[in-house]
């Protein structure tokens, strides 16, 4: 599956969901992730790069970008290069969309016993 059937695929699940797929902002910094989305009900903020069927790896500003995503969280940053792992991001981004409440409320206690 090509890289823009793949981002096409995400920008409709989003549509369905509500939430909006912002496109990075790659003239005005290079290598950052081709989609992020603010998930509702405080799940958070994800990113994504779509490579798809491209004869190209990650360039090097995005293999920067990559690493410092997932520094800051593992768990939020998708290198999406076929269908099954969009699929397996999808399920992801439901169980983070669902346990969002919780997580804020966790940090808020953490933030407030320190």
């Amino acid at each position: 599956m090509t890289e823009k059937a793949l981002e096409q695929r995400f920008v409709k699940w989003c549509q369905n969901k509500d939430i909006i797929p912002i496109k990075g902002p790659s003239m005005i910094v290079k290598g950052i992730p081709d989609r992020y989305i603010q998930l509702p009900n405080g799940g958070g903020t994800v990113y994504v790069e779509f490579k798809g069927t491209s004869y190209y790896g990650l360039q090097p500003m995005q293999e920067w970008w990559k690493k410092y995503l997932t520094a800051a969280d593992p768990l939020r940053y998708f290198l999406i290069e076929n269908l099954t792992e969009l699929e397996a991001m999808f399920a992801h981004l439901e169980k983070l969309i669902a346990i969002g409440p919780e997580v804020i409320a966790y940090t808020k206690k953490l933030l407030e016993e320190k």
